[in-house]
């Protein structure tokens, strides 16, 4: 299963976490991925050129064989929120 969730700040409620987590609940391979942007893009490739573009996506391929990652799990997500809300 594969689901692209977009939502709006003002929709990311513990309901929501919750119904999230009885999606996860079905699979122990479950993977999420949260993307969070300040406003609506207009889409990142018609900002860019190609060798922009092509670069970026090159640096995100070396710092992820690097190990150069984030990775944490829901419990770390709502505390490293709450940390960002305070500042």
């Amino acid at each position: 299963m594969e689901a692209v969730l977009k939502i709006k700040s003002s929709e990311f409620t513990d309901e929501l976490i919750s119904k999230i987590r009885a999606l996860l609940s079905v699979s122990k391979d479950s993977e999420v991925t949260i993307s969070i942007t300040d406003k609506i893009s207009a889409g990142i490739l018609r900002e860019e050129s190609r060798e922009e573009y092509f670069s970026r996506l090159d640096k995100s391929i070396d710092d992820f064989e690097s190990g150069n990652i984030v990775s944490f799990n829901g419990d770390s997500f709502e505390k490293f929120v709450k940390h960002i809300s305070q500042e």
